[in-house]
C-alpha cells in the first residue's frame, strides 16, 4: 500500500478511483467473446474472451482459451469463432485463420477474418501499458460472460454494462445457433506482484494477482489499471476466494502477426513482433513504445506525446519505456 493516497479495505468503486471507466466509452467494442462450436450439436459454447490490438483484427487472449483448436503451425484447426460487437449492440463473426503462442506467458495472438459485406469494418484496438501497477493499486477487468451468470458474493459489485441475444448463421462453419453472452466491469485492488514466477507447475511465467472477481469465459480477457488502459491479461482464478492471476502486458510484445494480415505485402519481411508494430503506432500503447537504438527519433515521440496529452487536457504519464526490438528473421 506504500505511496497509495486511500484505504483498499474500505475504498468504493468509485470513477475517483476509476476515472478510466469516464475517458473509455467504447471499450465494449474492444472485447471480444470467443466461442467454440460442438462438432455433434453444433451449438456455439463461450470459452474465453479477448481483446482486439490492432485495427486489421488481430485478437489478444489466454493461450489455454485457444490451445486445443490450434496445429502446431499456428494454424485453426478447429471450430472457433470471435465476435466483433459495434456501438449500436450488432455484431459480426470472425473466424481464426492463424495465431501465435507466446514461448512462456499463456498468452496468444490471433488473425481473425469476417466474411463480405463486413470484412471492410475494423476492429477497435485497446490502448496497452507498459506502466507496471503495484500492490493496493484500483484495477478493473471488461470482460464477458454467460448471460444467466450469477453474482452472489462479490467483494466489489461490478456492473453489467450489455447484453446480447440473437440468432447467428456462419455459412463456412454450417453454423446456425443461438448466442447470448453479456460484458461486465468487475473491480479490485492489485495484492500481491510476482516478478519472476507464481509457482513452477501452474502459473510458472510473472503475473498480477488481483482481488478482482473472475468469471468462467473470462479467460483472455483485459486488466485495466485506474485509467482504463489494458495492463495485463486474464490468466486463471479461484472461485470464491477473491484470487485472480493476470499476465504483465510486457508479455504481449514478443508475439508476432503475418506481414500480410496488416497489408505490409510488399515488404520482404513475413512476420512482425508486436514491439515493432508498437513502434509504428499500429498497435496502440501509452505511454508510446520507444526505440532505444533510434535515440533521437525517440526524443520526438516523446515530445510529441507530451504536447499532444497537455493540448487535450489528459492525463501525462512520467514513465519512460526504452525498449530493444528483436526482428523475425526476414525468411521466417
Amino acid at each position: 500500500m506504500a505511496g497509495q493516497s486511500f484505504d483498499a479495505q474500505n475504498a468504493t468503486m468509485s470513477d475517483d478511483l476509476h476515472p478510466g471507466q469516464r475517458l473509455r466509452p467504447e471499450l465494449l467494442e474492444g472485447i471480444a467473446p470467443v466461442f467454440r462450436v460442438d462438432p455433434v450439436t453444433r451449438d456455439a459454447h463461450l470459452i474465453g474472451t479477448g481483446f482486439w490490438v490492432s485495427e486489421f483484427g488481430h485478437l489478444v487472449t489466454a493461450w489455454h482459451v485457444v490451445a486445443e483448436n490450434i496445429g502446431p503451425d499456428g494454424v485453426d484447426r478447429g471450430p472457433i469463432f470471435a465476435i466483433q460487437t459495434f456501438s449500436d449492440r450488432s455484431f459480426v463473426a470472425r473466424t481464426f485463420v492463424k495465431t501465435d503462442k507466446h514461448p512462456q506467458f499463456d498468452l496468444a495472438l490471433s488473425e481473425t477474418c469476417v466474411a463480405a459485406p463486413d470484412h471492410d469494418r475494423s476492429t477497435i484496438p485497446l490502448t496497452m501499458t507498459l506502466d507496471e501497477v503495484k500492490s493496493g493499486d484500483p484495477v478493473f477487468s471488461f470482460a464477458v460472460l454467460d448471460g444467466n451468470q450469477e453474482f452472489d458474493s462479490e467483494k466489489w459489485p461490478g456492473t453489467t454494462t450489455a447484453r446480447f441475444r440473437s440468432e447467428l448463421t456462419i455459412r463456412e462453419m454450417d453454423v446456425d445457433t443461438s448466442l447470448q453472452f453479456a460484458a461486465r466491469q468487475s473491480f479490485g485492488f492489485v495484492s500481491e506482484i510476482f516478478e519472476t514466477l507464481r509457482d513452477t507447475v501452474m502459473l510458472p511465467f510473472p503475473c498480477v494477482q488481483t482481488d478482482v472477481p473472475i468469471y468462467g469465459a473470462n479467460s483472455g480477457g483485459p486488466l485495466f489499471d485506474h485509467l482504463g488502459k489494458v495492463c495485463a491479461v486474464h490468466c486463471t482464478s479461484y472461485e470464491g476466494a477473491d484470487i485472480a492471476f493476470h499476465v504483465p502486458i510486457r508479455g504481449v510484445l514478443e508475439l508476432r502477426l503475418r506481414a500480410e494480415s496488416i497489408k505490409l505485402t510488399d515488404h520482404e519481411r513475413k512476420q512482425w513482433s508486436l514491439l515493432e508494430l508498437a513502434f509504428a503506432e499500429i498497435v496502440p500503447f501509452d505511454p508510446p513504445l520507444l526505440d532505444v537504438r533510434r535515440l533521437f527519433w525517440s526524443a520526438l515521440r516523446w515530445l510529441k506525446y507530451a504536447i499532444k496529452r497537455k493540448f487535450s487536457g489528459q492525463s501525462l504519464s512520467k514513465n519512460i519505456h526504452l525498449v530493444e526490438a528483436r526482428p523475425a528473421p526476414k525468411n521466417d
